[in-house]
């Protein structure tokens, strides 16, 4: 595992990102469109891509597609790259499916649906799934912006304490 990028994110490591400038649009069936590359990579190199896989289609994509405020999310992602506004910090987030973390360059906003984030620079930016969602007791939307810190291990969704809670509200007619 390249612990130099999952924990410090630091200025030498030359890292990929989930979205670019170019990205084109994502596609709802994309499994790895929330996945920064490098995270895919330390996966692939462990042997358990699979699982990694398994964990994105059935515990946050809940055996549908990509939502259109997560698919949102991306395009306001590709706008503030394009516009400067955030850079590759060099690093993902903890949780699956491990997208990359963004830090703001410059104060900005993220309109996304009903969601409005504001930012400042130096705050972090990433895309916040289904089941971080779920923990919150008022739908946050699918972005996070935070000043974040190293995590000590990267964890599966389906690892979580609230694995399937959201498919229990949706099972429940609640979602």
């Amino acid at each position: 595992m390249d612990l130099k990028k999952l924990l410090f994110g630091t200025s030498q490591f030359v890292s990929r990102t989930d979205t670019e400038t170019n990205s084109p649009a994502p596609d709802p069936n994309d499994v790895w469109a929330f996945t920064d590359p490098d995270a895919r990579e330390v996966y692939s190199n462990q042997g358990e891509l699979r699982l990694l896989e398994q964990d994105i289609r059935f515990e946050i994509m809940r055996g549908g597609l990509w939502q259109s405020e997560e698919l949102d999310y991306k395009a306001e992602v590709r706008r503030l790259l394009q516009e400067g506004a955030i850079a590759d910090k060099g690093t993902y987030w903890y949780r699956s499916p491990h997208p990359t973390v963004y830090r703001a360059q410059r104060d900005g906003k993220v309109k996304i649906a009903e969601w409005v984030y504001s930012f400042h620079t130096g705050d972090d930016l990433t895309f916040q799934c289904r089941m971080e969602r779920d923990e919150a007791e008022n739908d946050p939307g699918p972005a996070l912006v935070a000043r974040l810190n190293p995590a000590e291990k990267a964890i599966l969704c389906g690892d979580m304490t609230s694995a399937m809670r959201g498919m229990n509200k949706k099972m429940n007619g609640m979602d």
